[in-house]
Order: structure tokens, then sequence, then C-alpha cells
């Protein structure tokens, strides 16, 4: 199902000119396991900023039915992500807090922005910091209450009223809005670094802009998929060494997943 719905979207970024390159577990797979992680459930792509806004605009329209292509625009605002999420309904890949924001909760791939960041010391604290703001907007308007004790939960509902009815914060799809304004404000600066920065400000995440230019074809299961040319230095930034099978196995645990069966029927079946 997951390799259908990525030929689907590569067919779409031929048809428009658009710009891929496969990242995180996908492309540590395509070089060490010439597939799929054997414990992993996903598929993981990177675009430029220029690309992923062009995707923006043509997904709604490109993706149809069984396909999704999910946003906090396209879920009218009940969920915010700062990622682009393409599903399909016809399986489950989601935990019971999702399905209950009444979201999409079909098995996905994620599409992810990759970001210029700014040479200079001082720019690029100032640009991490309006990112740590709007993260934080994010965690107090949309994000699940804490776990903790009753003083963690107090602090995190007053917070969250601050943000909600004093400062009048927008809404997901409007956040998601600021969130790609602030985080493209370098595109096209031909800055040294590019970065991940959909979890965070992290140096894992941040690469030589150069590594991203250009491409090779990987085996990825009965696919060739583009991946960034230098993709040994990205992997090793971002695992270390990235050979060596890792300990902890673990993957999306927090959700439920089912290729075969609808989440509608899923949650259905099994939330009772």
């Amino acid at each position: 199902m997951e390799l259908d719905m990525l030929k689907r979207f590569v067919e779409v970024c031929d048809r428009y000119g658009l710009t891929y390159r496969i990242m995180g577990g996908t492309l540590l797979g395509a070089v060490r396991h010439k597939g799929y992680i054997p414990w992993d459930n996903d598929i993981d792509i990177a675009m430029p900023r220029k690309d992923f806004n062009r995707l923006l605009e043509v997904g709604p329209t490109a993706f149809v039915k069984p396909l999704f292509f999910q946003t906090p625009v396209t879920e009218q605002s009940r969920f915010f992500c700062t990622y682009v999420k393409i599903r399909d309904e016809r399986g489950t890949a989601a935990s019971e807090i999702e399905y209950r924001q009444g979201i999409n909760c079909g098995v996905f791939i994620d599409i992810f922005c990759l970001d210029e960041v700014p040479d200079g010391k001082w720019a690029r604290k100032r640009y991490a910091r309006r990112l740590n703001e709007i993260a934080k907007m994010q965690r107090f308007c949309f994000g699940t209450p804490l776990r903790g004790g009753l003083v963690a939960k107090t602090k995190h509902t007053l917070q969250r009223f601050v943000y909600r009815v004093v400062y009048h914060s927008p809404d997901a799809a409007q956040l998601f809005g600021i969130y790609h304004k602030a985080a493209g404000r370098y595109a096209g600066k031909n800055c040294k670094e590019i970065a991940h920065l959909d979890f965070g400000f992290k140096k894992k995440f941040l690469w030589d802009k150069s590594d991203w230019d250009g491409y090779v074809m990987l085996d990825f299961e009965d696919l060739k998929l583009a991946a960034p040319q230098g993709y040994k230095a990205i992997l090793t930034t971002q695992y270390g060494d990235y050979l060596q099978l890792p300990d902890d196995k673990s993957t999306h645990d927090y959700f439920e997943f089912d290729p075969d069966v609808s989440y509608k029927e899923f949650f259905d079946y099994y939330g009772k």
C-alpha cells in the first residue's frame, strides 16, 4: 500500500517538475537493506522549500480517493502538523487520540521540507527563537495535555488560556502558514547549511547544503528512488555508524498499524 502511494507521489513530482529526495529511515533502509528497515513501517521524503510550497498548491487535487493529501488546511484545522502526510484511507496508522480528532487516519507517507538556515550566529539565533515561539504556540493551543502532576497540568492549562484567549492565537491552518513563512525565510539565500526543522532545531537534522545537491538512484524494494548525492554524510550526521544495526529497534509504536483494515472499521471495532 505504501509503495503504491510512493509511486503515485513520484508520478506527481514528475508531472509538475518537483524535486524530492528520500531521507531518514527510508534513505537508511535503501542504503542498508535496499528497502524497508525490517522493523519500520512508513516512508520519509524530503523536498526543498520551493518544491514543497508548490506541492502544497497542487497536492489537494493531485491526490484523490482513496488517497488524501493531509495538512492542517485540508483537515480544516482539526489538528496541527508542520509537514505533509499522504494517507490511504483503506488502512490504519494512527493513535486513538488522532482518530478522536476526526482526521484521516489511514496508512501514510511523510513529506518534509528542507529549509536553508542563516550562516551568521546571531541571525541563526533569531531564526531558531522565532521557530521556538511558534512551536510553543502550537504546544499550548493544539498539543495534548501534559502528563504529570497537578502543578504541571495547571500550568499548561493557564498557558493554553493565555495563548488562546489573551493573544487570540490562530487556528491550526493559519499557524501552519505562519510556521512555513518563518521556516522558509532564507529560501534562495545561498546559505551553507540546510535543515529538517519539523522536530526542532537539532544538530542531527542539520547538514551541508551541498550534500543535498544532485542525486543518485537507489534501490528501494521494487523501485528506484532519488537519494541525495551526499547520503553517506547525511546518514552519519543523523545516525552515526549507520551500517551498524541498532539495539533499539522500536519505530512508530505509539499508533495502531494495519494496512488491511480501514481506520474507520479498525477503531469502530477495537475502540469499543
